[in-house]
């Protein structure tokens, strides 16, 4: 008595070479970071500023303190 083989449970995926070029995901964050600077240049932020943002807003994560976020917030609106 023969069995039929079981069908494959990955599902099946073109994988063309437009999917696969190597620099595609390496373009997308580009276009991401280009857009992220553009949104950064309008609110006239210099880098200094930009730094101490990302850190107060990475130690609130941390630890959750929400005077930090309230620091934060008072340093973006001065």
């Amino acid at each position: 008595m023969k069995r039929e083989p079981e069908p494959d449970a990955r599902p099946q995926t073109g994988g063309g070479p437009r999917e696969n070029r190597p620099g595609q995901m390496q373009d997308k964050f580009s276009g991401a970071v280009g857009a992220l600077m553009k949104k950064i240049e309008s609110f006239n932020m210099e880098t200094d500023d930009l730094i101490m943002a990302l850190i107060l807003y990475l130690m609130y994560r941390e630890s959750g303190d929400k005077d930090l976020l309230i620091m934060l917030g008072a340093m973006l609106l001065a």
